[in-house]
């Protein structure tokens, strides 16, 4: 959520600082938080109000909803769009709903200066003169209060561990104010010109702050070397090598946890979208490496930056593989193939049922499968024979063959997300889920295919709907052109 101290950085966007540089005080993380539109849009905001249009307000409702819904847990809008309107809670972030301010202050910025150049040169001079000379001398004065009042406190608390923030701050400051004169200045230039030429001019001078306001705020941003990953997963790749083991990371930070992308190896966890809630839920179930849940999971690996002796012992203890500079790669002391045949069930509907069951001490993972509903097909009721041999992996597709002397469940230690779809030579099957998280389908006795596909119905909805949008938006435009030849 955007704290509401935070709105500060629409105008001073490294009020808090950055974390490439100095570092950065605040709540985590900087990446979510910073929507820093520039000074213009903010003076543009004040030239729309003094000529306002029906554009004008729908565009200062847009900034007001996507600030009240930024706000998250500081304000009540977020919590009823999350609750009323389903396909919201996809948003995850209530922060990033700002960027709606960003989208709608640079359109307005735009459609106010357009406006107000329909508008003959003498009479915009007239209506505009002394309520921008206000329009200006108000939130200057204030960020000047700000800069002195800033100051104060700095000559009076300095040297302290806070006295380097206030001087932060205090440049901060002056640089708002610098902005604004420059922007406010330069905005009444360009509207009271007369001619064409002269209005180009300050065009390009809007144009050349606008870029400088940015990137004086962005460069610190831009990184030329190439993105690596942590050490921990260059270590442990070195140790693991080319393998489709599944990888359990144990205290790992969360910004490190989709880097096993970049280097081959596959985690049970990511970062973000990388982490579907039941998988999570299942996992942190038993905080111990050695729990049943990192068995259902396929995870053959545990990795850390520290020893992790206190799990040596007792049952399933793990085992050293090596230790490969800061890093630690264990073995898991019962590790379940990613694809394999049980020819048991028991149906549990409720998750936290399921989950309890996982660790039930008389339940065996290995030949018993938990599902949320009955299977459609007959299972023998006994431990399955046969293989589940992965024939391709790729980034949504799995193609599995299976052989049993009797009806089998294939289990998959892949997340039962929405939108997987499943076929047994070719023909559709019923996806299933199997310990609350992870997919599952009936086999035949025999020999047989099973190929899962991410096809989710979800993307054509949406790809519908911005090709029907696209078409309303080339259907207003000729429309518009044609009232303009008109006119």
């Amino acid at each position: 959520s955007l704290p509401p101290s935070h709105l500060i950085t629409f105008i001073m966007p490294a009020y808090f600082d950055e974390p490439t540089r100095t570092g950065y005080w605040s709540v985590p993380t900087f990446e979510e938080l910073a929507y820093y539109a520039g000074i213009l849009p903010l003076l543009g905001i004040l030239l729309a109000l003094r000529r306002p249009t029906r554009l004008t307000w729908f565009y200062v409702c847009l900034m007001v909803i996507g600030l009240w819904l930024a706000l998250g847990r500081y304000g009540v809008l977020y919590r009823l769009a999350y609750d009323w309107l389903p396909p919201f809670r996809l948003v995850r972030a209530p922060g990033r709903a700002a960027f709606l301010f960003l989208v709608a202050a640079t359109a307005l910025l735009g459609h106010t200066l357009s406006t107000w150049l329909a508008v003959p040169a003498a009479a915009r001079r007239a209506r505009l003169a002394r309520y921008w000379r206000w329009a200006v001398a108000v939130p200057g004065v204030a960020l000047f209060a700000a800069l002195a009042a800033t100051g104060a406190v700095f000559m009076a608390v300095h040297p302290t561990d806070t006295s380097g923030r206030l001087w932060h701050q205090l440049g901060g400051y002056s640089m708002a104010l610098l902005l604004l004169a420059l922007g406010g200045g330069l905005l009444w230039a360009y509207l009271a010109a007369d001619g064409a030429r002269r209005r180009r001019v300050w065009g390009g001078a809007l144009l050349l702050l606008m870029v400088a306001d940015m990137w004086l705020f962005a460069f610190k941003m831009v990184r030329l070397e190439p993105a690596t990953a942590d050490a921990i997963w260059l270590e442990a790749k070195a140790v693991i090598g080319d393998t489709p083991a599944r990888v359990l990371p144990w205290g790992v930070t969360e910004f490190s946890q989709n880097f096993p992308l970049a280097v081959g190896l596959h985690s049970l966890f990511g970062y973000a979208s990388m982490q579907p809630e039941d998988v999570i839920a299942l996992a942190a179930s038993v905080p111990d490496p050695r729990s049943s849940a990192y068995d259902v999971l396929g995870a053959e690996y545990v990795i850390a930056s520290v020893p992790l002796d206190q799990y040596l012992e007792g049952e399933r203890p793990l085992t050293l593989v090596a230790q490969q500079g800061g890093t630690y790669v264990y073995r898991r002391g019962r590790v379940l193939p990613v694809a394999r045949l049980v020819g048991q069930t028991e149906v549990i509907a409720e998750p936290a049922a399921a989950t309890a069951r996982v660790h039930a001490p008389d339940f065996d993972p290995a030949a018993t499968a938990i599902l949320d509903e009955t299977p459609p097909c007959a299972l023998p009721g006994e431990a399955a024979g046969g293989e589940a041999e992965i024939l391709e992996m790729a980034p949504g597709y799995w193609r599995i063959e299976t052989t049993s002397a009797a009806p089998a469940l294939l289990v998959l230690a892949e997340t039962a997300y929405p939108g997987w779809q499943v076929r047994v030579d070719g023909e559709r099957a019923e996806p299933l889920r199997a310990y609350t998280a992870v997919r599952a389908v009936c086999v035949p006795a025999g020999t047989h295919v099973v190929e899962w596909q991410f096809a989710p119905r979800i993307y054509w909805l949406g790809g519908g709907i911005s090709l029907l949008a696209l078409v309303l938006a080339l259907l207003a435009g000729r429309r518009l052109g044609k009232q303009r030849l008109a006119a």
